[in-house]
């Protein structure tokens, strides 16, 4: 007998046919949770203009937040400086000087975003260079 028999096949049908909406969603789930960085491909940020010291991300060392908004900068290839508000002192009076609450908080120029929101912060990063570059 046929190791392929009618009876095989339609169980691997069946069995498929359970497993595809359970497929289906995980790949959705992937692609909305990285959108950001699919977004960054099609869309790249031009970075050319962009100071290190004009791109300053205030953090702490456990927050999910602040390792998303460092990632979506340095895969951005946004150069940036990073300040850890537990480890420094000074970094902390810079922080409350811009009225930070919670972290992440990122200053581009002169605007300062509180939280993480890829698209607020690509939004400043292209108003800084279009501001910039004339």
């Amino acid at each position: 007998m046929n190791a392929k028999s009618p009876r095989n096949a339609e169980s691997s049908k069946a069995l498929l046919s359970r497993f595809y909406p359970v497929l289906t969603f995980i790949v959705v789930v992937l692609v909305v949770s990285n959108w950001w960085r699919i977004d960054l491909l099609i869309n790249p940020i031009d970075a050319e203009g962009i100071p290190p010291d004009s791109v300053v991300l205030y953090s702490t060392s456990w927050c999910p937040y602040c390792r998303k908004a460092r990632q979506f900068l340095q895969q951005a290839n946004i150069p940036f400086t990073e300040y850890d508000v537990e480890e420094s002192p000074r970094a902390y009076q810079q922080y409350m000087k811009i009225s930070g609450k919670g972290v992440p908080v990122i200053t581009v120029g002169k605007q300062v975003i509180q939280g993480y929101d890829h698209r607020v912060i690509r939004s400043a990063l292209s108003q800084y260079v279009e501001l910039h570059s004339q």
